[in-house]
């Protein structure tokens, strides 16, 4: 069979080198001088206690998770008494809290029976839900189909509190609604309606942000990259979860760079974050940007200095902790270290 012309054009431009693909990001933006390397702050985080596995009980149960993927905190008064973090790569997620710098992990919460898991990848609060997203595309680690993944789970809490308005179940599935209805959206997305139901290593979508603002659920998207350019799908959030309403699909591309997929999306008061780096594995540096959330420009804020980190881990998750007019303060998690290995930056708007 001969391989498919415009597929083959669109890969042709994802071959770059190092140095070529963080000159065209900053090119691209059009503010060079902006994208600076920021350092972390110089403080100790540390877990309470561990992120768990999904094993049976007395098995393996001091044993963290290496595979968190995706968090956020109902803005409760005091801050950050009602988080959620999901545990990629399993059936669950959990609820943890941060006071100073120490993160308590707290009650799990099963999302889904299927026999396979959702592959979470993203978490967002608004309006007394959480919302965790699965993937939406083929497994990681083979060609095969991942149906459990197309998914969007709602968790309904109280907004004030931030309680769960249930019990959580580890066990069971209580009080979480899901939705497949992402999957007729990305079908019918232009620009990126190609790449549905691929595999990661072609260029296939996945997403790994979301973010809720305004009544919009935008989901960004690691693959696929296409001529320098990144993809955010905005649907509207309640028809995610009403079959009778419009999904109302937008697609947004964002000039982020060569090779450069979104991480994670994290919302703010006049917009969204952006967690850029990697689609797979290429030598591409973490940075965080700011998007509106309207327009079809995101501005570069900072490269993240992550100089002693494994690597082998992925930053996936970005985690708003407090902000003003000049700058924003940010955790930042990853794939691949035990118990998410937080750091903390302040990054200038």
């Amino acid at each position: 069979m001969s391989p498919d012309p415009v597929r083959t054009v669109c890969f042709r431009r994802l071959a770059t080198t190092a140095g070529a693909v963080l000159l065209s990001a900053l090119i691209s933006a059009g503010h060079a001088a902006e994208l600076q390397k920021i350092a972390p702050e110089p403080i100790q985080w540390t877990a309470a206690s561990i992120f768990e596995k999904d094993v049976k009980k007395d098995e393996l149960r001091d044993q963290p998770r290496m595979n968190l993927s995706g968090a956020a905190c109902v803005p409760t008064t005091p801050k950050f008494t009602s988080c959620l973090i999901a545990n990629d790569e399993k059936k669950y997620a959990q609820f943890f809290s941060i006071d100073g710098t120490t993160l308590t992990p707290r009650k799990l919460i099963r999302l889904s029976d299927e026999k396979k898991d959702p592959d979470a990848e993203g978490v967002a609060y608004a309006d007394g839900f959480f919302y965790v997203t699965g993937s939406h595309g083929r497994s990681r680690h083979s060609d095969s189909d991942n149906d459990s993944s197309y998914v969007v789970f709602r968790v309904p809490v109280d907004p004030a509190s931030g309680l769960p308005k249930f019990e959580p179940d580890e066990d069971n599935v209580v009080g979480v609604e899901s939705s497949s209805r992402l999957r007729k959206a990305l079908r019918k997305a232009e620009i990126i309606k190609d790449f549905f139901d691929e595999p990661l290593a072609e260029g296939g979508i996945n997403i790994e942000g979301i973010a809720v603002r305004n009544g919009r659920m935008h989901l960004g998207l690691r693959g696929p990259s296409l001529d320098g350019k990144a993809f955010v799908l905005s649907v509207d959030a309640d028809a995610v979860f009403t079959k009778s309403r419009d999904l109302a699909g937008e697609v947004t591309p964002l000039a982020l760079g060569p090779n450069t997929g979104i991480r994670d999306l994290a919302t703010v008061s006049n917009g969204v974050l952006i967690l850029a780096g990697p689609t797979r594995d290429e030598k591409v540096p973490y940075s965080v940007w700011f998007w509106d959330a309207a327009s079809a420009t995101a501005t570069p804020l900072r490269m993240l200095d992550l100089t002693g980190v494994d690597p082998d881990a992925k930053a996936e998750i970005l985690l708003p902790l407090e902000e003003d007019g000049a700058s924003v303060r940010v955790l930042v998690m990853f794939d691949g270290i035990e118990n998410g290995g937080a750091m903390s930056f302040r990054i200038p708007r």
